[in-house]
């Protein structure tokens, strides 16, 4: 058996940030060769997942990424807010956001066995993540948005948005996805995007509101009403959370972009 030195020890260690003991131990299994002990440190972090694959995941973290090349968000789910607050948690969900935008790979099991800069498979990530962390990590969501883009995660890595737009949206973009992640009602991009159902209703409840008044003086006062409404479910027609004087279509014109789309997403949120 060969003789394993505190340098071989400490090596596994940095590569795999795991306990002295834990590495120590594997590198006595593999007979001194790193790349077995890693394999087998790796399987057995991974079998300890599967038996705690059934405890509740209840915490985690949006993960995101906005560049030239896309924007993406997961959701990856851990036991504990201590977890989902961790940095290197933080960087784990943020890096399998970017993967999904190279990988173009959206559904979970497909993605879990893609691999990502290096060699390793998802999946295989997640297994060395546990390791680390010794927690049950569960990736829920994937979703992609083509074209130049912009991420923004809240400060609680509860809430997530991107935005997609007609050139890169840089900084920009990047205050366009705060702004949504700040808003309570969001119903579409623009006017075409809202439900016709409920666009028939609140233009029928503005009519009944304005009834009473001569018809071309109700016909604006209709339209008014219409636009407020709109106003506040609308993303491009809403007054931007940085300065409500213009709305975040204008913000985003002023940039030298058009939003072309966006979405949201919150830990737990369906």
């Amino acid at each position: 058996m060969a003789e394993i030195s505190a340098k071989q020890v400490h090596a596994l260690r940095a590569k795999t940030d795991l306990a002295m003991m834990d590495c120590k131990k594997a590198l006595v299994e593999a007979d001194g060769d790193e790349a077995k002990a890693l394999e087998l440190l790796r399987k057995r972090f991974a079998d300890k997942m599967t038996e705690r694959a059934e405890k509740e995941t209840a915490n985690g973290r949006i993960g995101v990424y906005g560049g030239p090349d896309g924007a993406a968000m997961i959701e990856l789910r851990c036991e504990t807010d201590f977890v989902a607050t961790n940095s290197d948690f933080k960087a784990l969900a943020d890096r399998l956001a970017h993967h999904a935008v190279k990988s173009g790979i959206t559904e979970v099991e497909k993605f879990k066995a893609s691999k990502v800069d290096g060699g390793q498979t998802v999946q295989e990530i997640l297994v060395d993540a546990f390791g680390k962390m010794k927690e049950n990590l569960n990736l829920v969501r994937i979703v992609t948005l083509g074209g130049a883009g912009a991420a923004y995660v809240h400060h609680n890595g509860r809430i997530g948005t991107i935005i997609t737009g007609t050139n890169p949206p840089g900084d920009a973009g990047r205050g366009i996805c705060m702004h949504i992640a700040s808003a309570v009602t969001l119903s579409g991009l623009g006017r075409q995007d809202v439900d016709a159902k409920l666009v028939a209703e609140a233009r029928e409840q503005a009519a009944n509101e304005a009834k009473g008044q001569p018809e071309q003086i109700l016909n604006k006062t209709v339209e008014g009403k219409m636009d407020r409404w709109f106003g506040e479910r609308v993303l491009v027609e809403q007054p931007f959370v940085m300065d409500d004087k213009k709305t975040v279509g204008q913000f985003a014109k002023e940039n030298g972009f058009n939003i072309t789309s966006y979405l949201k997403y919150e830990v737990g949120a369906k």
